[in-house]
């Protein structure tokens, strides 16, 4: 099974492509499978927060697409906040206002504004509650889409979506969206699962060769605390067989502003850091991070400290003294505008 993550803009525009790996080529007329997810789409016009006195932005980079029109129609669509550069009325209403395959899955504030807008069917819109865990005999808040099987005697594949967000954030900013995906099967006679020990030791993590194994990524583009995460790690990622992470995507840059004006705007790498090492994330990919014009009287007080890949790298994926030439532990990415990464995992039916 893969992923592919493809940059659609300079922020935090994503779509991510999960497919299973078959040993036989599709049937005449047979689909892929492949499951896709548009993660917080920013593709048309400027994001204003309030009113464009107190904060509008521009990219200054043009996305890799004019419309959602092409790209083919998304599973779903995934809004992780309610800020305009994450639910951006102007871009979201390019998906089709009826019918089609796509559903709009929206944090409670942001499944609200999109709402308001009386443009989308009321089955269209889906409010992400706050995950809370099944440990403490709580109802499930785990938003389940069942995959169809390879064949017919294959068993179902399934994506799983959580919203996570930071205890105390006034801002709303500070949040994470967990993803797994577990692929349809050709066959019933797969091996069940074997869930890793704990997270934090990379030896612990990874199963055994004949586990069956699910992809999972962590989507913060603002960070989280890891305590967060912590919860939902232990008690879903662990359950699922889906860690090591596959992929996080994270901010990079550190961003700061009065402390009347949210204070801790992005994490930053300092943020990301624990996220990255306790999950032994395969790769950690820059969201949030390009450059835009900004104005308004909200960020006349705004502090940016960058961390390039290189400096992301060095910790994270240090050389080996043994091979200088190697590097072990989590690849730093950068993905330009339109640029794509691809990780896959090989799976024994």
């Amino acid at each position: 099974m893969s992923l592919t993550v493809k940059h659609l803009n300079s922020d935090a525009s994503f779509l991510l492509s999960f497919q299973p790996i078959s040993s036989l080529p599709p049937s005449p007329g047979e689909s892929t499978k492949i499951f896709t997810i548009l993660l917080d789409p920013w593709i048309s016009g400027p994001s204003t927060i309030w009113h464009s006195k107190f904060s509008i932005s521009r990219q200054k980079a043009s996305p890799c697409i004019s419309s959602l029109a092409e790209i083919p129609e998304p599973d779903l669509a995934i809004i992780s906040q309610s800020k305009s550069d994450h639910c951006h009325k102007e871009t979201l209403t390019q998906l089709p206002r009826s019918g089609g395959k796509t559903i709009i899955l929206a944090e409670p504030a942001a499944a609200k504004i999109i709402r308001r807008w009386k443009h989308f069917d009321d089955d269209k819109v889906v409010t992400l509650p706050k995950w809370e865990d099944p440990r403490l005999r709580r109802p499930s808040t785990i938003h389940r889409i069942p995959i169809e099987r390879l064949s017919p005697n294959g068993k179902m594949g399934e994506v799983t979506i959580a919203y996570l967000p930071q205890k105390g954030d006034l801002t709303g900013l500070h949040s994470a969206i967990g993803i797994t995906y577990r692929p349809p099967t050709l066959s019933l006679d797969t091996l069940p699962l074997t869930p890793p020990d704990s997270p934090g030791s990379c030896q612990s993590i990874f199963p055994s060769p004949a586990t069956e194994r699910a992809l999972s990524v962590i989507y913060s583009p603002h960070g989280c605390s890891y305590k967060t995460l912590s919860p939902y790690i232990t008690s879903h990622l662990i359950s699922e067989a889906a860690l090591p992470l596959t992929a996080l995507l994270h901010c990079f840059d550190r961003v700061t502003n009065s402390w009347y004006l949210g204070g801790n705007i992005c994490s930053g790498f300092p943020g990301g850091l624990e996220i990255a090492q306790n999950l032994c994330a395969r790769a950690w990919i820059s969201a949030h991070d390009g450059d835009k014009e900004t104005r308004g009287v909200a960020t006349t007080n705004i502090v940016i400290q960058k961390y390039d890949k290189e400096h992301v790298e060095s910790v994270v994926s240090p050389k080996s003294e043994k091979f200088p030439n190697r590097r072990m532990g989590t690849e730093a990415v950068v993905l330009e505008i339109g640029e794509e990464k691809y990780l896959s995992h090989a799976m024994a039916f």
